[in-house]
Parts: C-alpha cells; sequence; structure tokens
C-alpha cells in the first residue's frame, strides 16, 4: 500500500506537456524506450515546478526541469486517483498554475509510474517551444537611418530599400543568439565577448532589450492577446533594425499555439503578408514531434493549406532530445529533414537542447557541425535558453557548455 507521503510525491512528479507519443504536449522530442527495472519500491522523478508569467505576448507557463535547483516560484497542487492495487497508477492532472514571467519552457512529463514486484517505470520524456530571425547589433544604426532615410523618398524607392534590407538580414549576423526572458543577461553575456549577435523572447515586444542588440519579434498566435497590437510593435521592430520576423510558436502542438495548418496558413496570410519584401518572414516554428499531425508532417500540411500564399523565406524548428555524440547525430538528421521539408530553403532553430546524457559533448558536436559549409542552410540557432540552470550558472557566469555555444570555450 502507498503511503501519502508516497502519492504526494508521485503527483509532484507529474506534469502536463507535450510528449512525442501524443497530440497533447506542450513540445515533441524523440520517443524515449521505457524501461523496465525490478523493485519493491515506487520510483519517484524528482521535478521542480517554476511558476513563470505569459505576460501580453509571451506563452503560457508550465513545469521545468532542472538539475542545478533553480528558485521555485509555486507548484501546482496535483490531483491522482490510485486504484486499489499496487501495480497501478493512474495518470495524474496539474492544477492550473498561475505565471509570472513571459517565457515558454520546456518541460518533462513521466508517461507512467507502477509499483509492484515487476514494475515498469518510465524514462520522462521531455518537450519545448519557440522560433526566431535576426538583425545584427553592428547594422543596427544603419538600418534605423535607412529607415530614417526611406520614410523621407516615395513609396518605391521605400519599397526598394526595404527589399533590399530584407535580402541582407540573415548574412549581417553570425548564426548564434540567445534566447531569453531577461534581457540583462543578453547584456551581460555579451559583454563576455562571443559569438552571440542577436536575440528574441517569443514576443513582439523586447522588453527593455539594449537597441543595439538585433532583436527578432515573434507572433506566438493569432489569439487576441497576442495578435492585439502586432501592427504597431512591428513596425517598431523594424525601426529599430529588424530584418526578420518569427511566426507562430509550435502550432502542432496542443498546448502551445495549438493551430491547424489551415488556420496557421489563414493567420500567416492575415499577419505577415503586409511585410513581404521589408523583413524576411520565417515559417510557424515545429516541434520535434514524429507523431501523425505534428512536427514536420505538420509543416508539410502548412504548405499545401498555404497553396503558395505564404510568404517563407525560411522555416523555423525546434528539436530536444538525448545528449552527447549519437544526440548530436540525431539532431542533425532531424535539421536536414526539415530543410528538405522546407522546400531546401535555409533553417532557424530557434529552440533546442539535450536534456540527457553528456550535454557539453553535445554542444560542442552540433556548433563544430553547424559552422561548417555542409550546414550552410542553417542561418541561425539558439540554445534553450539564456538562464540560469541552462546557459549560465549564475546571472553573471556561463555554464560549461553555455561557454561553448557562446564560442568562449
Amino acid at each position: 500500500m502507498l503511503s501519502k507521503a508516497t502519492i504526494l510525491a508521485l503527483c509532484a512528479a507529474a506534469s502536463v506537456k507535450e510528449v512525442a507519443a501524443g497530440p497533447f504536449h506542450r513540445h515533441v522530442h524523440p520517443k524515449r524506450a521505457i524501461v523496465w527495472a525490478e523493485t519493491d519500491t515506487v520510483l519517484v522523478t524528482d521535478y521542480v515546478t517554476m511558476t513563470v508569467t505569459a505576460g501580453e505576448e509571451g506563452p503560457t507557463a508550465e513545469a521545468v526541469p532542472t538539475s542545478s535547483s533553480p528558485e521555485v516560484a509555486a507548484e501546482a497542487e496535483p490531483t491522482t486517483s490510485l486504484s486499489s492495487s499496487t501495480s497501478s497508477l493512474s495518470t495524474p492532472s496539474i492544477a492550473a498554475v498561475v505565471p509570472t514571467l513571459p517565457i515558454s519552457i520546456p518541460t518533462t512529463i513521466v508517461t507512467a509510474v507502477k509499483s509492484s514486484s515487476s514494475s515498469a517505470v518510465a524514462t520522462p520524456t521531455t518537450s519545448s517551444t519557440f522560433v526566431a530571425p535576426i538583425v545584427n547589433a553592428a547594422t543596427s544604426s544603419a538600418a534605423q537611418s535607412s529607415t530614417a532615410a526611406v520614410a523621407s523618398t516615395t513609396s518605391s524607392a521605400a519599397a526598394a530599400s526595404s527589399s533590399a534590407a530584407s535580402t541582407s538580414s540573415s548574412s549581417s549576423t553570425g548564426k548564434r543568439g540567445a534566447a531569453y526572458n531577461d534581457a540583462s543577461l543578453v547584456s551581460t553575456v555579451l559583454g563576455l565577448g562571443g559569438k552571440l549577435s542577436w536575440a528574441y523572447n517569443w514576443t513582439p515586444d523586447p522588453n527593455g532589450l539594449d537597441e543595439s542588440i538585433m532583436y527578432y519579434p515573434m507572433l506566438w498566435s493569432t489569439a487576441a492577446d497576442h495578435s492585439t497590437g502586432w501592427d504597431t510593435k512591428a513596425e517598431a521592430a523594424i525601426a529599430r533594425g529588424s530584418t526578420a520576423f518569427l511566426s507562430f510558436n509550435e502550432p502542432d502542438i496542443s498546448s502551445q499555439a495549438n493551430m491547424s495548418p489551415a488556420d496557421a496558413a489563414a493567420g500567416h496570410k492575415q499577419y505577415f503578408s503586409k511585410y513581404v519584401g521589408k523583413v524576411q518572414i520565417g515559417s510557424p516554428a515545429i516541434s520535434s514531434s514524429e507523431s501523425t499531425g505534428q512536427g514536420i508532417d505538420w509543416l508539410k500540411q502548412f504548405f499545401t493549406a498555404c497553396d503558395g500564399g505564404c510568404q517563407v523565406d525560411f522555416c523555423a524548428a525546434h528539436w530536444y532530445g538525448p545528449g552527447g555524440a549519437d544526440g548530436a547525430a540525431q539532431f542533425l538528421d532531424h535539421i536536414t529533414q526539415v530543410h528538405e521539408a522546407c522546400e531546401n530553403k535555409n533553417v532557424w532553430v530557434t529552440e533546442f537542447a539535450a536534456q540527457s546524457g553528456d550535454v557539453n559533448t553535445f554542444v560542442q558536436t552540433v556548433v563544430d557541425k553547424l559552422e561548417t559549409e555542409d550546414y550552410s542552410f542553417v542561418e541561425k540557432y539558439s540554445y534553450f535558453w539564456l538562464s540560469e540552470g541552462s546557459l549560465m550558472n549564475t546571472t553573471t557566469t556561463l555554464s560549461d557548455f553555455g561557454e561553448i555555444f557562446a564560442g568562449l570555450a
């Protein structure tokens, strides 16, 4: 018989999020094999739940797995149903968490936990969130001066000037960027040197990011709380030098933007068509789920629904999976498939992370490969994400793999 403490521990370990095996997860990552273990005790995976706020335009908050024990803002009160038999435990449900920071964060969900002499424990499957294009900080003032000059010329001259800016947007910056919520961390890391040259935060508002840093706005979804004021913020982003816009965040996942290919195609035309020729426009950012109707399969359906009417200059994609050299190989194979599904257009990997194994080896292998000519189709990539417990150990220092990603190791 399970004790009350054990039941509560199991409840706290559960989180509602996207898993590659089903359509209800927030972010999809490669499927994990179930590990069978002989045990007389309940195996509990320890998780920390961080409460974050969605903000005006940001994504919803969710439970965050972490190995470095970040500060816990709040925990959800889970509810669970336990049968009389010790060999089965129903899937726990988690109460809503009130967010406090605008961010979309990958989480882990334990898909099964059983207690008996021959119990099955499912390896946690992790998930993710978002995508973004880029502009170089070094070209920001020049881009803004160009915008001012365009405003004083004829409309035809303005169109020609903005078209030229769009053409040069991706080549004017380096590949590596920062996915952030705290703008001060971006300035801190850029102050260390290295190769990061752009940033995005899953919203159309830079939220305090220094004007000298290239910022790419995202329209997270067509829902009113995200799309209201989009044009005003999009024009402001162009004025500060942005040369690329990011479309919807993981619409293939029900816990994210949650849009059918047809609805996403209609929304993409509605909100991005007026910026054709002014900036580069990315596709909706897909997860790495291999389930039918998600990931690359969703992207193909999106292009079919567009019927040639959606402006897509590059495709945005996410990936989460194992670390080490094997995980790096899986990642590189996935983005190659995205490139092919994107009609051989360039790819921006705006979220990716190794969530098990040797993270340092994974990041080093990926960075070395993405900076070669073989992966020239990958224009931009940003690791998830610039925060303590991931790319940073503290608010002023990078983690080991953070230094590798930033080009400081």
